[in-house]
């Protein structure tokens, strides 16, 4: 009880009658006038493994949503100067033998004073918190970074069938996703990074309206191209090598997958969907049902249009428009194009710097990030970490800033996030892996919920590649 700040009984009166002779939970008396929470106020420290910093989750979350990192010293010298209130742990809590045996001999005394502090707060204004909070944090194991679990759960769920009881039980009330490319894999987008393939890897530069500098730079290094110092001194390179994308966006010429409807369901059907955290840029969330207040873009949306330097929003289809008739078409197959690029001015600020609102590299993170974050995460029951090699900073911090009670379930064709604090194999307490490219995954878990008939509704609106795995699956059901 002493640490529920979060449900705003951390200070609690708890009445004259109840406080001369309490106790705490390990028997021992407290002060007369003395509030538990000053009793017992500093959280369980968690052990940094192999000399890594140990990043605190919820209780450390500042301003803006950055994580406070404490070292294990530190931590080590936090709980030795409370020690005086919440003792070293290690038998050395009474000062002498006379006081020991005088807390031994009054355990059955402390119980019962334990029992009316408890139906005391129960009863209060703060009852139905109290009560929540008790069913979801009974006790904690704060034995290694990343290892801490209710033991009323002593192994992680296995995937799918106790997953899916999870998801359904009171245990699990707010369900975070973090998304990354393979969530939109199956849609037929082209990627970045992909060998031969990606953008990085079949970009072409002389193309590109730069100067012959500029073409040099992004030739031996195609990110530059998508640099916001870059975007300020010459935007069209950027504008030149998104433009199929800008207007396949408009047209919607890629579809949302399973995985996009998995996560819509998990709103619609299940009612626990707290946010979507997508590092993708291409507003495939935005077919689905899921308000828009639950999606976080955490790198911006090709989906919408403002002005780079005064934030000015634009209208997207306008923009689509100039998009157009002023950018040229370097891969040549839109005979409608302009054979050279002009740019596009902000009727707001007069500077040529319209663009999506997708995230350059150097370019600061949007605000609602931030924010959410901040608001999300301490009440957070369950993330899933969906197509994303979590090696992209401040995305991959929910990681570790989700409370030490919350489960982590990963959906990914590969184990990630090792050095985040994710644990695979035996030694997981609390990491779920669900090994497979994000479609596959979530359509075993939204079976084995039950979601089949409501996927099987919108199967025409699938991409391809979703549809037909739906209805392999479909067609299994049916012969069963």
């Amino acid at each position: 009880l002493d640490s529920m700040s979060d449900n705003g009984v951390e200070n609690m009166d708890l009445g004259e009658a109840t406080k001369p002779a309490a106790v705490d939970n390990d028997g021992d008396k407290i002060q007369s006038g003395q509030s538990i929470s000053k009793r017992k106020s500093q959280p369980k420290k968690l052990t940094a493994g192999q000399g890594e910093t140990a990043i605190l989750s919820s209780p450390n979350v500042g301003e803006g949503g950055q994580s406070v990192e404490k070292s294990a010293t530190q931590d080590n010298q936090a709980d030795s100067s409370s020690e005086d209130s919440v003792g070293s742990g290690d038998g050395s809590e009474n000062e002498s033998g006379d006081e020991s045996s005088s807390s031994s001999s009054g355990s059955s005394s402390g119980s019962s004073h334990e029992a009316a502090i408890l139906a005391n707060l129960l009863q209060g204004e703060q009852g139905e918190a109290i009560r929540a909070y008790l069913n979801r944090h009974e006790s904690f194991n704060t034995s290694d970074m990343g290892q801490c679990v209710p033991m009323h759960m002593p192994a992680p769920p296995t995937f799918p069938n106790e997953m899916a009881d999870f998801l359904r039980s009171p245990l699990c009330q707010s369900i975070c996703v973090l998304a990354g490319a393979g969530m939109s894999v199956s849609s037929g987008i082209p990627d970045f990074r992909s060998a031969g393939v990606g953008l990085y890897d079949t970009i072409r530069p002389e193309l590109l309206t730069a100067t012959e500098l500029e073409q040099a730079i992004i030739e031996d290094d195609p990110t530059v191209a998508l640099d916001k110092g870059m975007f300020l001194r010459n935007p069209l390179p950027m504008l030149e090598l998104k433009r199929d994308f800008i207007l396949g966006t408009q047209t919607k010429k890629w579809k949302a997958t399973l995985a996009h409807r998995f996560v819509e369901l998990l709103h619609t059907k299940l009612g626990k969907l707290t946010r979507l955290y997508t590092q993708n840029i291409d507003g495939l969330e935005l077919q689905t049902s899921i308000p828009k207040e639950k999606i976080v873009n955490v790198h911006g949306s090709m989906g919408a249009a403002a002005c780079e330097l005064c934030e000015a929003e634009v209208d997207f289809d306008e923009f689509c428009d100039k998009i157009s008739s002023n950018i040229k078409d370097i891969t040549g197959r839109d005979e409608n194009a302009p054979a050279t690029s002009t740019p596009i001015t902000c009727e707001a600020c007069g500077n040529p710097t319209v663009k999506p609102t997708i995230v350059l590299f150097r370019g600061a993170m949007p605000h609602q990030f931030h924010r959410r974050v901040a608001e999300d995460l301490p009440e957070c029951d369950l993330l899933i970490i969906m197509g994303t090699s979590l090696q992209v900073a401040p995305a991959n911090s929910l990681v570790y800033r989700i409370p030490p009670t919350a489960l982590r379930m990963v959906m990914n064709n590969e184990k990630v996030g090792r050095r985040l604090g994710i644990v695979y194999g035996e030694e997981s307490v609390r990491d779920v892996f669900a090994h497979g490219h994000s479609d596959e995954t979530c359509l075993d878990l939204a079976d084995q919920m039950g979601w089949l008939p409501d996927l099987a509704e919108i199967i025409d609106e699938l991409p391809e590649s979703s549809a037909t795995l739906l209805r392999h699956r479909l067609e299994q059901r049916e012969e069963e």
